[in-house]
């Protein structure tokens, strides 16, 4: 095989391994985003197995603790039933800031709050 043939096929089977996924976050975006406001949904590692939800200018920023940590579980929950590869996840974090969109400055410490769930405190997908 050719060097450049080699190359296609590798490319195709990229593509056909790191599209669905993309699929998968979009559609999880879309969701989030439809019912608590503009969302980014993405890994946190290379692996892949730390997903972090965050919201851009939340309203949730001004709310109590209390009521923006029942929406950050709600929301971890809404991952683990509706992510298809959520068994691949080790954590789900779930950020409210006040700022507009994500830059490459933005930190930890751009967020007005940031909760971290495990797999185990979410338990298994539910129908």
């Amino acid at each position: 095989m050719t060097p450049s043939r080699l190359l296609l096929w590798l490319t195709l089977l990229a593509l056909v391994l790191v599209v669905p996924a993309c699929m998968d976050t979009r559609a999880l975006r879309d969701e989030l985003s439809a019912e608590y406001g503009r969302a980014y949904v993405g890994f946190t590692t290379q692996e892949r197995d730390a997903m972090e939800v965050i919201f851009l200018a939340s309203p949730f920023v001004e709310r109590s603790d209390a009521e923006r940590r029942t929406t950050a579980r709600k929301v971890a929950e809404h991952v683990r039933d509706h992510y298809e590869r959520y068994k691949t996840l080790n954590k789900v974090i779930v950020q409210f800031t006040p700022r507009k969109e994500i830059t490459p400055d933005m930190s930890m410490d751009d967020a007005a709050a940031r909760y971290t769930f495990t797999r185990a405190e979410l338990g298994p997908p539910q129908p």
